[in-house]
């Protein structure tokens, strides 16, 4: 199996002015034209992605852009994290993709779910899409980004950040034991925060879990998440062996 790439930060070439959930979908369709086009110059497809990162400006084009990721991914069912951001490079910008890929897809897709069965933060979305909560492409592990909603589907620690941090982490280790690995595999952790203020407490519910092996690791505060009441989330990648 070939060493696995990522292609960040794929926006719109030519971005569909408007600040407007057309405006962001019709910016996806280019995305995810973009997305294709990497993959097949690298002498890769859709089946070998593994992770994406989805960066929207606004909240209100969720539902716009992931109906989009839905259908332009059906069938490949990679694992997800999802980020409200403030702004992109490109001022006209309203929507961003960050992917890995490992050569030598399909790949193990590890409790796989559909968005609609699948509630983010207290509610369910709309948006259908065909995603899984962890992959496993040879030695390498991809989780799909946690929070504070439990592998059940009960989402836990309202209004508190630290509270959804720990859930996380047990959500982490569960993940990684499907995937035949542990915190100890871990190569490296994203942490996401919605306010400065829960930096304390979640890094407190967090970093300890990696004492045994610490693992390089970055800590961004970001706009929001999936939902209003989601107040952090974790992303962890391992390498088996």
């Amino acid at each position: 199996m070939s060493a696995p790439f990522a292609l960040p930060g794929l926006t719109a070439p030519e971005p569909t002015r408007g600040h407007t959930p057309e405006a962001a979908a019709a910016q996806a369709e280019a995305v995810f034209d973009r997305l294709e086009a990497e993959l097949s110059a690298r002498g890769g497809r859709l089946t070998d992605l593994c992770k994406i990162t989805m960066q929207l400006t606004d909240r209100a084009f969720r539902q716009a852009v992931y109906a989009v990721m839905g259908r332009r991914l059906r069938g490949v069912r990679p694992v997800s994290t999802g980020l409200i951001v403030p702004g992109l490079d490109d001022p006209h910008a309203l929507f961003q993709l960050d992917a890995h890929a490992v050569p030598g897809g399909p790949h193990e897709r590890l409790r796989p779910y559909r968005s609609t069965s699948m509630p983010y933060g207290r509610d369910h979305q709309p948006f259908v899409a065909e995603l899984c909560m962890a992959v496993r492409a040879g030695p390498h592990v991809y989780l799909r980004g946690q929070t504070g909603m439990s592998l059940d589907g009960v989402f836990g620690g309202l209004n508190d950040a630290g509270e959804q941090a720990r859930i996380a982490m047990d959500n982490v280790e569960t993940l990684l034991a499907d995937a035949g690995a542990t915190l100890a595999d871990a190569v490296h952790a994203t942490i996401f925060v919605t306010d400065r203020a829960h930096v304390p407490a979640v890094a407190a519910a967090i970093l300890p879990r990696f004492a045994g092996r610490p693992v390089p690791h970055a800590l961004l505060v970001v706009k929001g998440l999936a939902a209003p009441e989601i107040l952090m989330e974790v992303d962890v990648q391992a390498h088996v062996g």
